[in-house]
């Protein structure tokens, strides 16, 4: 549902990004992603590339470099795991807050409750968010 469904939103509360630029704590302006989850991950990238993040501009002898305040590869893991790990349940959309010299992202999910030494250590996997048992889905035949 989540992951496919282009309005997920008409099922659970909350289940898009709110990405906004702040200077202190005054917000200056703000964009918010809305779509399926693979539509959330791929456009919330684009955004935060082309409208929030500055690059840094330096050269090598005549070829202009770019270079972001953030890998494009963190940046990417970072955006999934906070739709991958949000809790749902809350109904409070993810949050991505980009400073002058920070970038923070928030979602309503929870560490695991363990200490960081087992964490560490091989361990059990127990997922927060269990599927519903209402709703099924089928492959087409």
């Amino acid at each position: 549902m989540l992951l496919f469904h282009p309005d997920p939103e008409r099922f659970i509360t909350g289940a898009f990004v709110k990405i906004g630029s702040f200077r202190r704590v005054r917000l200056l302006y703000h964009d918010e992603v809305h779509g399926d989850l693979f539509t959330q991950t791929q456009k919330t990238m684009e955004v935060l590339l082309t409208k929030y993040l500055k690059a840094a501009i330096s050269y090598q002898g005549i070829h202009r470099v770019e270079s972001l305040p953030v890998p494009d590869a963190a940046l990417r893991e970072a955006i999934l795991n906070a739709i991958i790990h949000k809790d749902y349940s809350v109904g409070a959309p993810i949050q991505i807050r980009v400073h002058g010299d920070r970038l923070k992202i928030w979602n309503p999910g929870e560490l695991p409750k363990m200490s960081l030494e087992k964490l560490l250590k091989q361990h059990s996997s127990r997922p927060f968010n269990q599927p519903s048992p209402t709703f099924s889905f089928e492959r087409a035949r």
